[in-house]
């Protein structure tokens, strides 16, 4: 089910087409990056700025693709109608909520005899972080603060590499070489990820109830089987809908011990 401003998209004669594999509408399974300074470095150490004040999202892109098909007397009519709703839209609607929008980028449009693929970029500018009510679970080899990964978030983790490695050392200007290697900058991780529920709706719930964990004030403790460290995240999640049941992402942190 998708509608623009409540309007069904068939009163539009457009038909759904499933952008990445699966749904119409990407990027609602995603977390915007932070932005604003998310940092600082002291010379001695690096302070992440997380509490709740200093957690401001960008917006997100949520793209919709569709097909239109009709004679070659209606095509153009129809596309022209359908592309001006789009324009004129402020809110998008699917069977996992209403999202508050505007139409700011190029809709691109590709026509064949009879049919025509259309591409629409919207922009949402203010995201709503949705609350984390999963209870956890307290141990696990694989963790996001007390949450067992798998267990209580379906998440698989594929790859960890990089988690014991060392960041380099600050930096400082000093007019004599500076000799001094204890204190050490934050370190950016990446950890492939993929997410295994139920169905779209099922993953959808979690994956969003995840990203709050993730952005929630303070900072986190990631723990690889015997590996922990400290870490925040700033850069927000790219969720691809591989299917049904199963997402895949990058987890992007920032590690700062």
């Amino acid at each position: 089910m998708y509608k623009i401003d409540g309007k069904d998209l068939s009163e539009y004669g457009a038909i759904p087409s499933k952008s990445d594999g699966m749904t119409a509408l990407s990027g609602v399974m995603s977390l915007p990056k932070r932005t604003g300074t998310t940092e600082y470095d002291w010379g001695t150490s690096i302070e992440p700025f997380v509490d709740a004040e200093d957690i401001e999202l960008d917006g997100r892109k949520l793209t919709l693709c569709v097909t239109i098909k009709a004679d070659d007397t209606e095509l153009l009519s129809k596309i022209e109608a359908f592309k001006n709703a789009c324009i004129s839209c402020t809110s998008l609607t699917n069977d996992f909520g209403t999202f508050q929008v505007i139409q700011k980028y190029e809709i691109t449009v590709t026509k064949y005899v009879g049919v025509a693929l259309i591409t629409v970029p919207f922009w949402e500018q203010n995201y709503v972080v949705a609350t984390n009510d999963i209870k956890p679970s307290n141990s696990g080899s694989y963790m996001l603060d007390e949450y067992d990964l798998f267990k209580d978030f379906g998440i698989s983790m594929s790859s960890s590499n990089g988690i014991n490695n060392t960041s380099e050392r600050i930096d400082v200007s000093t007019t004599l070489p500076y000799m001094a290697t204890a204190y050490r900058s934050a370190m950016d991780l990446s950890l492939t990820c993929k997410m295994f529920g139920e169905s779209l709706a099922n993953l959808y719930q979690k994956i969003t109830k995840f990203e709050a964990l993730c952005i929630s004030p303070g900072t986190h403790q990631i723990k690889c089987k015997n590996t922990s460290r400290t870490i925040y995240f700033k850069d927000g999640i790219d969720v691809k809908v591989e299917a049904n049941t199963v997402l895949s992402f990058d987890l992007k942190c920032r590690v700062i011990q």
